[in-house]
């Protein structure tokens, strides 16, 4: 009986640590995904490059990395077509504004299509799909009592006979002093605004002065939610700098009511409010779970596992660091975000560059003049991380001349014109020399840190150690003269031809076109796995002449 009993209890005991075992294994194989999203772009005009390097292609060198990993990842964006901005456009340009939304969403994507940007979808706004996915989510937020009216005082243009929201209206900020802030913000200094704070406002239409008349809105009840903001902002960890201290100092003045209606006929129709519709910046960030759904993953959004990662300009973090959590926090069922990368300006002359201003370089202009790849190198190599940043066609000629021709282009044209003459394009791997392997050592480890770097989102310095494995190369290549020395001629083409192979793929991320034709050269298609594997010989396919120098005259 004795034995029964504790040949019972032994399995008992088993099957527990069985299930411990099975519940470790369970955790381990938990696969994080990764949503990864760029500020949706107004469809009033043309994109332009500082759209490009402000939150698209930061958002599309990180997303591509993480797909080279091997990891679970979606990259979604579209164009935002309701609102203000997209009315007066319209109006401008004789069009109504679903005229003006197929327009420039088709030229948008064209762009984004031209900077090779990938994408998983670049949807609208204007969908039936968002409007209900949107219209769902308010009745989540008025059923969790955080949607209330009330009446309050706006201004109301007597000669065009409409209430003067958002863009429709511009004064002097009251905070900075600037002219030309919006009804809703203030581009010199951030601060979001209401129409009445302005002094001296005039009808963006008629110029005429307006009067205040009351009307009744919609609000969404922020102030609720600011002890669980202030708290999730103060402890989380995957926001820029700049985000989140200017989050914070932005709670700290109080957080205000948040009106989320407005009296136009352009954009999503709030269903119980008869005449009105969402003001854009509600409906907008709504936009990446509906776009989520449309690409048949909206579970991502309910999944704890799921990192959400935002890119966007400086003038958009009050939105997605501050209204769009407090939305999901009080909708209750979505996660919030992991990270939130938020970039400065890039200017022109020390100046923003604005589509509405006509102070931009047109993505698709910038396009005709100089390859995808030069645009994408040169705006990751001046990435307006943590201040604004100039763009002159003097660093952009520099930048080219030295880093990607001089450097890289340089490097690799060296490496496969000495396997061509000397090897036939055909080089075994021979027996490396100690020098050989620690030059390898020392550019396996620039892959590395670059790889690093890429996942914390520092994707400036990323680009830097990637250059690094090419001037490593191109010092190398000097120091050695395989031109001259035959008896380690092979180890030293050998070795540059790994460090090109490292090259080629940590350069997809940044410059996927120039680095699918340097695997094409090797004839090797390289994995994340298999990075610093030593290939057993290469047999060179034709090359020719990467990049070229952007001579004075073209400048």
């Amino acid at each position: 009986m004795f034995l029964k009993t504790l040949k019972n209890e032994l399995k008992q005991n088993l099957n527990k640590a069985n299930n411990i075992k099975l519940k470790k294994i369970k955790r381990k194989v938990i696969k994080i995904r990764y949503l990864v999203t760029s500020a949706l772009p107004y469809v009033n005009n043309d994109l332009h490059i500082g759209h490009i390097a402000g939150c698209i292609l930061p958002g599309d060198v990180y997303s591509r990395f993480l797909k080279l990993k091997g990891e679970k990842c979606i990259y979604v964006c579209g164009s935002d077509e309701y609102g203000t901005p997209i009315v007066l456009a319209a109006e401008k340009e004789g069009l109504s504004p679903k005229e003006l939304a197929d327009k420039y969403h088709e030229k948008q994507k064209k762009a984004v299509d031209g900077f090779n940007i990938n994408f998983d979808i670049f949807s609208r706004t204007t969908t039936k799909e968002h409007t209900k996915v949107v219209q769902d989510f308010y009745y989540n937020l008025k059923q969790n009592n955080f949607i209330y009216r009330k009446k309050i005082k706006q201004l109301y243009c007597p000669k065009c006979k409409r209430f003067l929201a958002d863009r429709y209206v511009e004064g002097t900020c009251p905070y900075c002093g600037a002219e030309g802030a919006r009804g809703d913000q203030c581009d010199s200094c951030g601060k979001l605004l209401n129409p009445l704070e302005l002094i001296n406002p005039h009808c963006t239409v008629c110029g005429s002065t307006p009067i205040v008349e009351e009307s009744e809105h919609v609000f969404f009840d922020l102030p609720k939610l600011e002890k669980e903001l202030t708290e999730w902002l103060e402890n989380h960890e995957g926001l820029f700098p700049n985000t989140k201290k200017f989050a914070l100092n932005f709670i700290k003045e109080g957080l205000r009511e948040k009106d989320i209606s407005r009296d136009i006929n352009w954009g999503v129709p709030i269903p119980d409010a008869p005449g009105k519709v969402f003001y854009v910046w509600f409906d907008a960030p709504i936009g990446y779970i509906t776009f989520t759904k449309q690409l048949g993953k909206e579970n991502w959004w309910h999944d704890k596992s799921t990192q959400l990662v935002h890119f966007l300009g400086k003038d958009n973090i009050p939105f997605h660091s501050i209204y769009f959590p407090g939305m999901l926090m009080a909708e209750g069922s979505y996660i919030l975000p992991s990270k939130i990368a938020s970039y400065e300006y890039l200017t022109f002359k020390g100046s923003k560059l604005s589509k509405s201003k006509g102070t931009a370089i047109k993505a698709l202009d910038a396009l005709g003049l100089f390859p995808a790849d030069y645009w994408r190198f040169y705006l990751i190599a001046n990435l307006p991380e943590k201040k604004d940043s100039d763009f002159t066609w003097e660093s952009f000629q520099e930048v080219i001349n030295t880093e990607l021709n001089d450097t890289i282009g340089n490097f690799i044209n060296r490496t496969l014109t000495f396997a061509k003459k000397y090897f036939n394009s055909k080089v075994e791997k021979p027996e490396l020399r100690k020098e050989d392997e620690e030059v390898i050592k020392k550019a396996e480890e620039k892959a590395k840190e670059a790889a690093k770097l890429i996942e914390k989102i520092e994707l400036k310095k990323a680009l830097q150690e990637t250059v690094e494995i090419a001037r490593i190369g191109n010092q190398y290549i000097t120091k050695e003269e395989p031109w001259k020395k035959e008896e380690y001629r092979k180890e030293v083409v050998y070795t540059c031809l790994h460090l090109t192979k490292l090259l080629s793929f940590m350069l997809k991320p940044f410059i996927p076109e120039s680095s699918e034709k340097i695997e094409n050269f090797l004839n090797k298609k390289t994995k994340w796995s298999q990075l610093t594997q030593k290939e057993e010989e290469y047999e060179l396919n034709d090359f020719e002449i990467l990049f070229k120098k952007i001579d004075k005259k073209e400048i």
